[in-house]
């Protein structure tokens, strides 16, 4: 019997004699008498090999394959962190660039107050209307004929602006004149034989009653005569209400865009406008109401091209609104030389008192709130309440809260309140006339 000889690697198990199941192996090797050394054969004959084999191929490409995965998310993640690191360490620079700036204090432009004087006054604003215009139309319908204005002329009262076609009116007027002409020679011929019949009454030639019948056909007759004048009358008007004619003397800012087109009554055409004077209508508080008198000089706010005009309070209303507490207030303002633009939005001021003392300072340094800020002592930004009022340039005249020698910041946007700052003065010179941020 030939023997299998174990290869390399492989692993061997070598069963042992068979013992009873109830015997310890150790009992069991002290009751049997020492085994004999077996012979070679015998041996190989009690063996049983067992060979495990070897792992296959794609179990070992499955283990590198988990190998090669781990080393490469680890070099990832050892690049993530080191990319981590180096954000981190320029944010922290950017920090500490940013600590060492906002140690230095930032430079503001500031202004020293410029000595002035302020009169009080009222603001008035509103609309700048003529002081009369008129949107005209026909009180008839008809086609366009002619037009007899352009737009921006100036006209007079009594001019003829607008035509409708006559046509219409033309033939009315002939059948008015041929009724008339019918009516007349009827009453002449009924009036012919009344005279008759009288005469042959008188004599006893005719009966009275005659004479009655031709006298009642001669009252209807002539009836009928008024009758066909007041036809005649109707046309005439029909015909004066084909013309359209300028009721004032102003300038034409609204005309019809040709002839041809059919209208009919009402219908707005041409509009009119008397621009030698321009009212200003608006409204005031009560305060405003119990400084303010008629005749009182107004001056229009100098800006979008409205010259600064003098007017006067022409009309005052002393009574105030249930629900705006506000009374109604109107300005004339003369227009002789065509200066001024009719409908434009425009202010007046209305001086109400004697001059004060005010400081002026420049528009943009007073917020929307009413504060302004000042450097104070500690070179620190603080908010002050101040009393102040808009002056013509636009700058500000403040008559309380405010010193001639405390530090206003120019440009309140600029600068936060509670931060040190470094003043930089200007010259105390004239204010600035940037727009101003209050309301």
């Amino acid at each position: 019997m030939s023997v299998s000889t174990p290869l390399r690697g492989e692993h061997v198990e070598r069963d042992r004699p068979h013992a009873h199941p109830s015997v310890p192996l150790d009992a069991e090797r002290a009751s049997s008498p020492a085994p004999m050394a077996p012979s070679r054969s015998t041996y190989a004959m009690e063996e049983q090999v067992v060979i495990h084999p070897p792992p296959p191929l794609a179990k070992r490409l499955a283990l590198l394959a988990a190998v090669l995965l781990l080393a490469g998310l680890g070099v990832a993640l050892m690049m993530r962190l080191s990319g981590a690191f180096a954000t981190e360490a320029e944010r922290a620079a950017a920090r500490d660039v940013a600590a060492a700036a906002a140690s230095e204090a930032p430079h503001v432009a500031a202004v020293l107050p410029v000595s002035a004087e302020m009169a009080p006054m009222v603001v008035i604003s509103g609309v700048l209307e003529p002081v009369q215009a008129a949107d005209l139309g026909f009180e008839v319908s008809g086609r366009v004929a002619r037009v007899e204005v352009e737009l921006g002329e100036h006209v007079e009262a009594g001019d003829i602006l607008v035509t409708l076609d006559r046509a219409s009116v033309g033939a009315m007027a002939a059948q008015s004149d041929s009724a008339i002409a019918v009516a007349e020679a009827n009453v002449d011929m009924i009036r012919d034989r009344v005279e008759l019949l009288r005469g042959l009454v008188a004599s006893g030639a005719s009966p009275a009653r005659e004479l009655t019948s031709a006298e009642q056909q001669l009252a209807v007759a002539m009836a009928q005569l008024e009758q066909a004048r007041a036809g005649r009358r109707s046309a005439s008007v029909s015909a004066v209400n084909h013309t359209l004619r300028a009721p004032f003397d102003g300038v034409v800012t609204r005309v019809p865009s040709g002839v041809g087109a059919v209208v009919g009554p009402g219908i707005v055409l041409v509009r009119v406008e008397d621009l030698s004077s321009l009212r200003l209508a608006s409204t005031v508080s009560q305060s405003e109401l119990a400084a303010l008198r008629t005749g009182a000089i107004a001056v229009l706010e100098e800006r979008d091209g409205v010259p600064a005009v003098s007017g006067t309070i022409a009309h005052l209303v002393r009574s105030l609104d249930a629900t705006t507490r506000r009374a109604p207030a109107e300005a004339l303002f003369p227009n002789t030389d065509g200066i001024l633009v009719a409908n434009a939005l425009v202010r007046a001021r209305v001086n109400v008192g004697v001059p004060i003392p005010a400081l002026r300072i420049p528009a943009t340094s007073r917020r929307p709130d009413g504060t302004i800020l000042l450097v104070n002592a500690d070179s620190r930004v603080e908010a002050r309440m101040v009393e102040a009022m808009a002056d013509m340039d636009g700058s500000w005249l403040v008559t309380s809260g405010l010193s001639e020698t405390e530090r206003v910041i120019r440009r309140a946007a600029e600068a936060r309140e509670g931060t040190v700052v470094v003043p930089d003065l200007a010259e105390a010179g004239a204010p600035s006339t940037e727009p101003s941020a209050a309301p």
